[in-house]
């Protein structure tokens, strides 16, 4: 998918990294039990980084800041209401709340950032070296 957009946000790019970090964290969290849903928003920010020219960093380091607070909602809606879920949060420990943020955004960047860079590796000619005198 070649999206030649050179701004810093693009819609397209974001969705896409919504879409495939979003699958990533809740596959994560169904198949590594403590660490899956950073896991998963790696392997998601990797795939969004495969799929554009153009790095998509923001828009995968927005998703995953999404859906990292989005595993916290529903980890709290589960078990109870929805009010149970806002006593939850609220009660919450704020410097938790700050690192599962920090490690969401990170994930997903670092994620989109290889991806990108082994996309781009993949699809840059080899360029020949020069020989050396030596050589001959």
């Amino acid at each position: 998918m070649a999206d030649t957009d050179s701004s810093l946000f693009s819609l397209k790019r974001f969705v896409v990294a919504l879409l495939t970090v979003g699958v990533g964290a809740v596959l994560g969290m169904e198949f590594v039990p403590l660490v899956g849903v950073y896991v998963g928003t790696l392997l998601g920010g990797f795939a969004a980084g495969l799929a554009f020219e153009d790095r998509p960093l923001v828009e995968s380091g927005l998703a995953g800041l999404f859906a990292g607070m989005g595993v916290l909602l529903v980890s709290k809606l589960i078990g109870g209401g929805i009010v149970d879920a806002i006593i939850g949060l609220i009660t919450l420990q704020p410097q938790l709340l700050v690192i599962s943020a920090a490690l969401s955004l990170t994930t997903g960047v670092l994620g989109a950032y290889f991806g990108n860079d082994l996309r781009d590796g993949l699809t840059r000619p080899v360029e020949e070296s020069p020989r050396r005198r030596s050589d001959l």
